[in-house]
C-alpha cells in the first residue's frame, strides 16, 4: 500500500507544476481557463490510449462490459465535470476559495463514501492524516480564502467549487473501482476520451506562438497524461481514502512553485500549513503497530 501512496504522491506533485503554466496561458496567451482545461483532455488522451496500448501487449485493448462501460462513461463525465466547475469557479469567485473548497472538500466525501460504500477502513491514522492534511492546506492557501466562503457576492463560485469537489471525489472512487478488474492505463485512458469529447466544444484555437503551443504541450503530457498515469497506478494499490488525502500535495506544489519561481512569498503560517501537509504523509506511512499477512502491496 505504502508504494501505491507514493505514486499517488508523484501524480499529485505533477498537477501541482499546472498552474504555472495555465497562469501563464491566461496572462500572455489570452487563453480562457476553461479552454486550457479542454486542451489539457485532448492533447491528454492520444497520449494515455498510446499507454493502454503498451500496457495490453497485444491482449485485448478494453474489455470492461456493459457494466464497465457505464463506469467508464461515469468517470469521464466527472474529469469533464471537474474541468467545467473549477474553472468556472474560478472566475466566480477567489482562486484561494475555489481551491479551498475543491481539495478540502473531495477527501470528506471520498472518506465518508468509502467507508459507507466500499468498506474501506479508516482508521486513526487514516483520520489524523485527513485532519492534518486539510488543516495543512487551509493555512497554505490563507485566512482570504476561508473569508470569501461566508461572502454572499461569491455564492455561484463557491458552489461550483463545491460542485468540482464532487467531481473530484467521484472519479476517484469510480478509478478505484474499475481498477479492480481493468488495469489501470485502460481504466484512464478511456475515460480520457470521453472526458475529451465532451469538452471539445469548449477548444479554443490558441495564438500561433511556440511557446503557447509548448505550454499546452507540456500541460498535456506532464501535468496530465504522466500525472494521471501515476495517479491511477497508486489508486489500484492504495485506498480511495489514502490517496485523496496524498492529492493534497498539489496546492502545496503550486504554492512552493510560485515562491521558488514567481519569487512569491509564503507567510509564516502558509509553512506551518506545509509542515502539516507533510506530517499527514508520514502519518499514512508509518508502520501499523500489528502486521498482519496481507503484502503492504497488496489491493485493497
Amino acid at each position: 500500500m505504502k508504494i501505491g501512496l507514493w505514486w499517488v504522491c508523484l501524480g499529485a506533485i505533477g498537477w501541482g507544476t499546472a498552474g504555472l503554466a495555465a497562469k501563464f496561458l491566461v496572462l500572455n496567451h489570452d487563453m480562457t481557463p476553461l479552454e486550457i482545461g479542454a486542451w489539457r483532455l485532448v492533447i491528454g488522451a492520444p497520449l494515455l490510449l498510446a499507454a493502454a496500448a503498451w500496457e495490453s501487449r497485444g491482449h485485448v485493448f478494453i474489455s470492461p462490459g456493459m457494466r464497465g462501460i457505464g463506469w467508464i462513461l461515469l468517470f469521464g463525465l466527472a474529469l469533464a465535470g471537474y474541468q467545467v466547475a473549477y474553472f468556472s469557479a474560478v472566475d466566480r469567485t477567489l482562486v484561494s476559495t475555489a481551491t479551498l473548497l475543491t481539495v478540502c472538500t473531495a477527501p470528506l466525501l471520498v472518506a465518508a463514501f468509502s467507508a459507507w460504500k466500499l468498506r474501506e477502513p479508516l482508521g486513526s491514522k487514516t483520520m489524523l492524516a485527513l485532519g492534518l492534511g486539510m488543516a495543512g492546506v487551509t493555512l497554505v492557501i490563507g485566512i482570504g480564502g476561508l473569508i470569501a466562503i461566508a461572502d454572499s457576492r461569491f455564492w455561484m463560485g463557491n458552489l461550483l467549487a463545491l460542485g468540482a469537489a464532487v467531481c473530484y471525489g467521484g472519479y476517484t472512487l469510480v478509478g478505484k473501482h474499475l481498477v479492480r478488474w481493468i488495469p489501470p492505463f485502460r481504466t484512464v485512458a478511456a475515460a480520457f476520451v470521453v472526458g475529451a469529447v465532451i469538452l471539445l466544444p469548449f477548444i479554443g484555437w490558441p495564438p500561433s506562438s511556440w511557446v503557447a503551443w509548448g505550454l499546452l504541450l507540456y500541460l498535456g503530457v506532464v501535468p496530465t497524461a504522466l500525472a494521471y498515469l501515476l495517479y491511477m497506478t497508486g489508486l489500484k494499490r492504495t485506498s480511495a481514502t489514502r490517496a485523496s488525502i496524498a492529492a493534497l500535495l498539489e496546492p502545496l506544489t503550486a504554492s512552493l512553485l510560485a515562491v521558488w519561481l514567481l519569487g512569491e512569498r509564503l507567510p509564516p503560517a502558509g509553512w506551518l500549513g506545509a509542515f502539516l501537509l507533510l506530517s499527514s504523509l508520514m502519518v499514512m506511512v508509518l508502520p501499523e503497530r500489528k502486521q498482519n499477512s496481507t503484502p503492504p502491496d497488496t489491493i485493497v
